[in-house]
């Protein structure tokens, strides 16, 4: 994992600040079924995807799993309220694939924000982007019928058709299993 050149520009990074960034990350390997984080833990670390897919998903008031998210490879994994303001994370985050990632820990990223202030810069941007996404999202589920999240899915994750159950694509979506099922016979 290397600190991608377009971040290290426009946030003035210096050597020293990359190589000091780096230091802080450590590989995890997350197998196939296990989880990175369960609800009710403390979200203790940020990941970086290297290899493999993971998913976060709630379960519902009749024990459903309802997929909120996908992390394939070059994605950020982070429960951000759970992370950032210490309390129990609401969601979990398993993997699907066995998966390789760089994380770094909620002391070490403390420590970059001190030591490099524009992690704070980097930081407060990507939650910026992330709430962007989830904005968008929630326009979605009320502006497109259900076979137009799904054709909207399918172009802009194509990778992960492949690598995980109709069932999770379903919920991610808002349908069920079989609403999903005669939207792809449509097709």
């Amino acid at each position: 994992m290397k600190i991608d050149d377009n971040i290290a520009k426009k946030y003035n990074l210096t050597e020293e600040e990359i190589s000091l960034t780096m230091r802080g990350y450590a590989p995890l390997t997350v197998r196939a079924n296990e989880f990175f984080l369960k609800e009710g833990d403390i979200c203790n670390y940020i990941g970086f995807v290297i290899k493999g897919l993971l998913r976060s998903f709630i379960y519902d008031d009749y024990a459903n799993e309802i997929t909120s998210d996908f992390f394939p490879e070059n994605t950020l994994i982070i429960s951000f309220d759970s992370f950032n303001n210490r309390v129990p994370s609401k969601e979990n985050i398993k993997a699907i694939e066995n998966s390789e990632l760089m994380v770094i820990s909620y002391e070490k990223q403390k420590e970059l924000y001190d030591k490099i202030p524009a992690w704070n810069l980097i930081c407060r941007d990507l939650a910026d982007y992330k709430s962007r996404e989830m904005i968008e999202r929630a326009n979605r589920f009320q502006t497109m019928s259900a076979t137009e999240r799904y054709q909207t899915f399918c172009n802009e994750h194509p990778d992960i058709l492949q690598r995980t159950t109709l069932g999770s694509i379903a919920s991610y979506i808002g349908v069920d299993i079989a609403t999903l099922s005669r939207i792809r016979k449509k097709k």
